[in-house]
């Protein structure tokens, strides 16, 4: 039996062509490896600029909401010391108040205080003391008055009686008599801090009365 290898190579015919020689295909691996490499690095870069970008992205918005929060507290803090500029003020005006009410309220007392037989001639007040001078028709009613002044509230006690003399007037006998007073102390109202504003209240005051 004849066989006959119809799949050979045909005499005459050209070798199959070896598109990458072997000596190449080493040096394409590794080029191939290369762009594989440099792929991935590209990505990697462009994923931390995305996580960049973001980031900064984040700082600029919180610094942007840092000075909405600085121009806030700069407005509560001018707030606050407008307040107590206001407050200060008021103080001031309530004390200015007390210090024109003082004067009315201490002739009212002298005044109401007055026991019959009994007559002012001069009221000094410095500070916190005050001196009333007057004529009465007797001791009883020095001591009256003095009584009177120490249940009037706005008086500290002792109220002490100073001098007595006895002298003439009109053929009648007298008592002329001093007695000295501390009016009560206010009591300290709080005080905000602010910017300066201050007030002067009214020096020593003399009231006189007839002789």
């Amino acid at each position: 039996m004849i066989k006959v290898n119809l799949l050979a190579t045909v005499p005459g015919a050209a070798p199959p062509r070896d598109w990458f020689p072997r000596e190449q295909r080493a040096a394409l691996i590794g080029l191939l490896g290369l762009v594989v490499t440099g792929l991935g690095i590209g990505g990697w870069w462009y994923y931390l600029h995305g996580v960049k970008n973001g980031i900064e992205g984040r700082i600029t918005a919180a610094e942007a909401q840092m000075v909405t929060l600085r121009e806030a507290a700069k407005l509560v803090d001018q707030t606050t010391a407008r307040k107590n500029e206001l407050a200060e003020r008021l103080g001031v005006i309530e004390r200015l108040r007390d210090s024109k009410r003082g004067p009315v309220n201490l002739l009212e007392t002298l005044s109401q205080s007055l026991p019959e037989g009994l007559w002012l001639l001069e009221v000094k007040q410095v500070g916190r003391s005050v001196q009333v001078d007057g004529r009465a028709m007797s001791l009883t009613a020095v001591t009256d008055f003095t009584e009177r002044l120490q249940n009037s509230g706005i008086f500290e006690r002792p109220v002490e009686i100073l001098t007595t003399s006895t002298e003439t007037l009109e053929e009648t006998g007298v008592v002329r008599f001093s007695v000295k007073a501390d009016v009560v102390a206010p009591q300290p109202q709080p005080l905000a801090q602010s910017a300066g504003l201050g007030a002067t209240v009214a020096g020593p005051a003399t009231v006189r009365t007839g002789a």
